[in-house]
């Protein structure tokens, strides 16, 4: 752009001086041609300027150089006038938005769970067999056997030969003495036992019974946004 302008200012100015001297010179022949006339010398001295040169030859030339500097000074910008810049409009604020709680309800789902058994408290029951065990007592019973001993007692009878010898004689007969011999039931000590039913200790089981599948409804706190 700076080298077109620089062009058409040099373009300008030497049309200007080669059109400058010729109006120069036929202001001046136009001149001297009144003047050897005689005629119109009031119009002529009001249409000549300084040095001979018309007013409109000047106004010419003058217009040209002001062209000329005008389209100089748009090329080199030093001339041009700076448009005052549309000033940016101030952001719209954003609006704070308006939030409120609430309380909203919500349907909650309730797994089913299958029948099942849990081992349960001991128990003790009967198996139907018995068995024997001693109480820790003791008592005396009869085995069917006889037995025979000797007493602090004395007779004269050898008691069938039961009497193995003779402890004395009787001061009176004068007969041998013997101590006296009894037969008796033989008699045992023994543990007391007795019989029992045979328990045993087991563990019970508890049935746990099976439960559908549900819903139900359950509250909860939200926050939501409102205009």
């Amino acid at each position: 752009m700076k080298e077109l302008s620089k062009n058409l200012l040099a373009t300008l100015s030497g049309l200007a001086l080669v059109v400058f001297p010729q109006l120069v010179q036929a202001e001046s022949g136009e001149n001297a041609q009144d003047a050897a006339t005689g005629s119109a010398a009031g119009s002529s001295a009001a249409g000549t300027a300084i040095g001979g040169v018309s007013a409109g030859t000047i106004a010419a030339v003058v217009a040209i150089a002001a062209a000329a500097a005008a389209i100089s000074d748009s090329g080199s910008g030093g001339g041009a006038i700076t448009p005052t810049p549309t000033p940016t409009p101030a952001p719209t604020p954003t609006p704070t938005p308006t939030i409120e709680e609430f309380v909203t309800e919500v349907v909650v789902d309730i797994a089913g769970t299958p029948a099942s058994t849990t081992p349960g408290a001991t128990a003790t029951r009967t198996t139907g067999a018995t068995a024997t065990r001693t109480t820790g007592a003791t008592a005396t019973r009869t085995t069917g056997a006889t037995a025979t001993r000797t007493t602090s007692a004395t007779t004269t009878s050898s008691q069938n030969g039961q009497a193995v010898s003779t402890v004395g004689t009787d001061p009176g007969t004068g007969d041998d003495l013997f101590n006296v011999v009894e037969t008796y039931d033989v008699v045992e000590e023994f543990d007391v036992q007795e019989t029992v039913d045979v328990e045993e200790v087991y563990t019970t089981t508890e049935t746990v019974p099976a439960v559908a599948a549900s819903t139900a409804t359950a509250t909860a706190t939200a926050t939501r946004e409102v205009n």
